[in-house]
């Protein structure tokens, strides 16, 4: 992290995830004689090692990808190596912070494509339960936008690739204030967001919300807000086979200074034979003659065998900047041989030659341990 280069306002947040991670490097020494207070409960992969005496859970995910795109030489990364911490501060509160190495290692690709590694500190928040239908959070927290932002690590993914609609115009972190909670009416559970931005003056860290990364390209285009407001809700139904979803958000980037406002909503739904779910997006703002930034897709997951399966997506976006409409089809397959552990291979094939999610083979595997 190039903590040097962080205005003083931004070091506050990060300066908290050090001093929290050496209270618990204290409070590690203080008891170390004391083996019952460090006794870990039973291990199982991906769930975390799990100390309850001290209310503390270590975790996390590590993932290994392999992109070999159209124009792009084949490459080979660790594109997230990440730790999570758990901390219970008394009955109703917890810390929670998860630190990332992306591209921490490569292999191939060209000298100008070549990603360099970095710390970033992805998540750093405080959570106050006041009771299951308002909790409050304080801090760096993924944007309450569509599901597949909020459950965007590899190992609970389907694909290698993210679909545009998830990721390419917005922020995908947001730091600041959000309450959130789960209210029930007429036997139906809905889920709530609700949130505010500032992360002008309450950021952490040089993280570059890059618009394209997640498909795999390295495109210019950044995301990071500058102030954000919005909220999200989820309806389940049908025994939580079903439900549906609605985002809205207005935001204004750190650069360019831009205001946008943006709807989204999504879906899923679970069968006996097969899944479906998917998400869309509509947003409008920018420059003057700026067009409207949409598009969505729709993905069915099909269980081949015990622990395979064949996934399908069809997804259509039209970006604003660049200007262009793509249509993307993406086969692929997924199997979990164990809990916490994917291995994935997917093929992705477009309407166009484009840079924003280029043509070619994509596997991973990923450990979530």
């Amino acid at each position: 992290m190039k903590i040097p280069d962080m205005p003083p306002a931004r070091r506050a947040p990060l300066a908290a995830a050090l001093l929290a991670g050496c209270m618990l490097v204290a409070t590690a020494g203080a008891h170390a004689a004391d083996t019952d207070a460090w006794s870990t409960a039973p291990y199982s992969l991906g769930q975390g090692l799990y100390f309850p005496a001290q209310g503390l859970r270590l975790g996390g995910y590590a993932n290994l990808q392999y992109y070999d795109v159209a124009n792009e030489p084949p490459t080979l990364n660790t594109r997230d190596i990440s730790l999570f911490v758990t901390k219970d501060l008394g009955s109703r509160a917890q810390l929670f912070t998860e630190l990332d190495a992306g591209d921490a290692v490569q292999l191939g690709g060209s000298h100008s494509n070549r990603k360099h590694g970095e710390l970033d500190v992805e998540r750093l928040y405080v959570d106050y339960r006041a009771n299951p239908w308002l909790n409050l959070r304080l801090g760096k927290f993924l944007t309450p936008v569509g599901q597949w932002n909020q459950v965007h690590a590899d190992p609970l993914t389907w694909t290698v690739s993210r679909p545009l609609a998830t990721s390419s115009a917005f922020a995908r972190h947001a730091a600041g204030a959000m309450a959130f909670g789960t209210v029930t009416t007429h036997g139906h559970d809905l889920d709530y967001w609700l949130f505010a931005d500032d992360s002008r003056d309450f950021d952490v860290g040089p993280d570059q919300d890059r618009a394209y990364a997640a498909s795999g390209t390295d495109l210019p285009n950044r995301n990071n807000f500058r102030h954000a407001f919005g909220g999200r809700v989820l309806w389940h139904a049908r025994g939580d086979r079903f439900t549906l979803g609605m985002s809205v958000l207005g935001y204004r980037l750190d650069a360019p200074r831009q205001s946008y406002r943006l709807v989204g909503l999504d879906f899923g739904w679970s069968g006996r034979y097969f899944s479906l779910d998917g998400e869309g997006i509509y947003r409008e703002g920018g420059s003057p003659g700026q067009p409207a930034e949409t598009g969505g897709f729709v993905e069915a997951e099909v269980p081949l065998a015990q622990r395979l399966y064949l996934v399908g997506r069809l997804e259509r976006y039209r970006t604003s900047a660049p200007a262009q409409t793509v249509t993307l089809r993406t086969l692929a397959l997924n199997f979990r041989p164990v809990p916490g552990l994917v291995f994935k291979l997917e093929h992705r094939d477009g309407n166009r030659s484009t840079e924003l999610a280029p043509a070619g083979w994509l596997a991973s595997f990923a450990v979530l341990f």
